[in-house]
């Protein structure tokens, strides 16, 4: 509806314009021939504008109608419209003007007729011609003018990405190298690990189990530097995830507090190392464990092209906020991590609520 009245508006403007320059253009016609001829009065004037009128807008009209034909068609349009105007120019003038009282030209004066009517018919086809190009020429200057800002635009969205594909790059090498810089002492723990366990064999091969279940944890540790992708099956994450629930439930023994179910198979999906791993870690160590009615809850689905991961728990009262702290930069960390795997193709949402605390994560498309 807006653009409906800027629109007419503007028609109203451009009338008034035109009614406004042909007002001049008649007064001053009006002002040199009453220098030549005093008897000249404003109906005479007015009568000799009308052709002049006349062939500015038909000469207008055939330039919209042409637009951007052949220079041949142009020059066959403009000796037929001047042969046209020129007959209904002789009719007006010899004709119908003295039927009504109005003599401009006597028979006598043909020559003179002819005259003005080429010289009216030319002055009036070049100004139409004018006042067709003109607009057209900064219209193209500014659809050029935009078309540059456009590009100057597109070109600096380009250097922008490539600085975010560089920035995401870096941030990949920092999390590898600094993984590769804490290798010395997860390997030392490692092999104390394997000594401990070939020590408490003998004596308890429960505590021997649980032992072995850690090392196996240290080692899946270690070994995902060696995926250059910086992301691993997601077989092998959730691998590590059930050794990390095994160990958990050492501690509750008598009372189901942890759910875990698995909906359909894994196949090519590919995830962060302990990015999963992470999420539950977080569950076991700020989470309410204790409370049967309300177990921890993770679940993971398997579609063709993506999988679901969900980790529900309810939380332990915190007696301070260091420990939250923590887990809220664990949690960007891992965000930042899943920027770098699977930029614009996972979503993360969190409900943060008073009494318990949800993460769920989609990955979408083909991992590679």
């Amino acid at each position: 509806m807006a653009a409906l009245l800027i629109e007419s508006k503007n028609k109203q403007l451009i009338i008034g314009l035109h009614l406004a320059g042909w007002f001049m253009y008649g007064a001053l016609m009006n002002l040199t021939h009453r220098l030549s001829t005093p008897t000249v009065t404003i109906t005479d004037t007015v009568s000799a504008l009308i052709p002049y009128i006349l062939t500015f807008y038909v000469s207008l009209a055939c330039f919209h109608l042409l637009k951007a034909k052949r220079f041949v068609v142009g020059v066959a349009v403009f000796v037929v419209v001047f042969i046209t105007m020129s007959g209904i120019g002789y009719f007006y003038v010899y004709w119908f003007l003295p039927r009504n009282g109005i003599v401009l030209f006597l028979d006598s004066d043909f020559g003179l007729f002819l005259s003005q009517a080429i010289w009216g018919f030319f002055y009036m086809f070049f100004s139409a011609a004018l006042y067709y190009i003109i607009p057209l020429l900064l219209k193209n200057e500014r659809k050029l003018r935009i078309s540059e800002n456009e590009k100057m635009q597109q070109e600096l969205e380009n250097v922008l990405l490539k600085q975010q594909e560089l920035k995401a790059q870096q941030e990949k090498l920092q999390y590898e190298n600094a993984f590769v810089r804490s290798q010395i002492n997860p390997h030392f723990l490692l092999n104390t690990l394997n000594v401990l366990f070939s020590q408490a064999l003998p004596h308890s091969e429960m505590l021997a189990a649980n032992i072995r279940k850690l090392s196996e944890m240290m080692r899946y540790s270690l070994d995902s530097i060696q995926f250059e992708s910086d992301k691993v099956p997601v077989q092998r994450e959730l691998d590590n995830l059930k050794t990390l629930i095994e160990i958990n439930e050492m501690r509750f023994p008598s009372a189901k507090v942890i759910d875990y179910c698995i909906e359909g198979e894994a196949g090519a999906q590919m995830v962060p190392p302990l990015s999963l791993t992470t999420i539950v870690e977080n569950a076991f160590k700020y989470g309410d464990l204790k409370d049967p009615g309300n177990p921890l809850q993770i679940k993971v689905v398997f579609h063709p092209e993506q999988f679901y991961f969900y980790c529900r728990n309810k939380k332990r009262k915190q007696k301070n906020n260091i420990e939250i702290s923590s887990y809220k930069i664990g949690l960007s960390n891992l965000r930042r991590r899943l920027d770098v795997s699977f930029k614009g193709r996972y979503l993360t949402k969190v409900e943060d609520e008073e009494d318990f605390y949800t993460f769920e994560s989609l990955v979408s498309g083909k991992n590679t």
